[in-house]
């Protein structure tokens, strides 16, 4: 294993599946929150090993709207992280022997997730964390893999919602270090073509959101009462930069299509 890689984060995460130890019992939290898992299903949603616990009200919003359209979904209950943290120190040399092994371990982790969806009967992966995306696709190009809002198009059918919008898709420039795969976002805007009368005002991405001139850059270009994000990032930074009480409230996609569907 390269020298760069952080070897207890690779054995911790083959011992919990996770990225970091001492984080609440999976099952517990899937539990808490009323979303299915370890059940027969056409469809596994990766959740992401860190948005489980810091934004599970986001996962109740896919499931439900994944529901109403009648996609038979579950989650697992034990996800492997895909691994893209042990990536940052080998972004940050340029070291391509590192990566390389990074991407092979990576390829390791998610085997055993597509392993534990093939048991359950899935089809499918439906990729909910953005970083996992593209390493996902890049470790199993042959495999059914969709990022979430691809999912919700098919789940959803058409709806009136003749409201405003800003919408910021984020840059993903990390992500292009993680994997050569780029990320849909042209389901995103498949899901917008299903709402009837929505007018979607969009942010461009000049930096980073992680970047001051970034978050700057989205709380200046808000001209709706609402801003729909799709990466989880992207949404904490977003809702760190707007200021309290301006009147902006931050979705993410799912929350905003559950809300239109009858």
């Amino acid at each position: 294993m390269h020298p760069l890689i952080d070897k207890s984060m690779v054995e911790t995460i083959r011992n919990t599946g996770n990225a970091a130890a001492g984080l609440p019992p999976r099952v517990e939290t899937l539990e808490k929150h009323g979303l299915p898992y370890d059940r027969e299903a056409e469809n596994v949603v990766v959740s992401g090993c860190q948005i489980l616990y810091l934004l599970p009200h986001m996962l109740s919003s896919l499931s439900r709207v994944l529901a109403s359209g009648g996609l038979s979904h579950s989650f697992l209950s034990r996800e492997y992280c895909c691994g893209n943290y042990l990536y940052r120190p080998a972004i940050s040399a340029r070291d391509d022997a590192a990566l390389a092994d990074c991407r092979d371990l990576s390829k390791e982790f998610v085997a055993l997730n597509l392993l534990a969806a093939k048991e359950l009967g899935a089809k499918r992966l439906v990729v909910f964390c953005s970083p996992c995306y593209p390493i996902y696709r890049n470790a199993f190009p042959e495999e059914d893999i969709v990022f979430y809002p691809a999912a919700i198009a098919e789940a959803m059918g058409s709806n009136d919602y003749a409201e405003r919008i800003d919408y910021y898709a984020g840059c993903y420039r990390l992500h292009r270090k993680f994997s050569p795969v780029p990320m849909d976002l042209d389901s995103t805007e498949e899901v917008f073509s299903r709402l009837r009368g929505l007018e979607v005002h969009r942010i461009d991405a000049p930096q980073c959101c992680y970047k001051p001139e970034g978050a700057a850059h989205i709380a200046a270009s808000v001209t709706t009462s609402t801003l729909v994000t799709i990466c989880t990032g992207c949404y904490g930074q977003a809702m760190a930069s707007l200021p309290e009480g301006g009147g902006t409230e931050v979705l993410m996609l799912p929350e905003l299509v559950e809300r239109v569907l009858p």
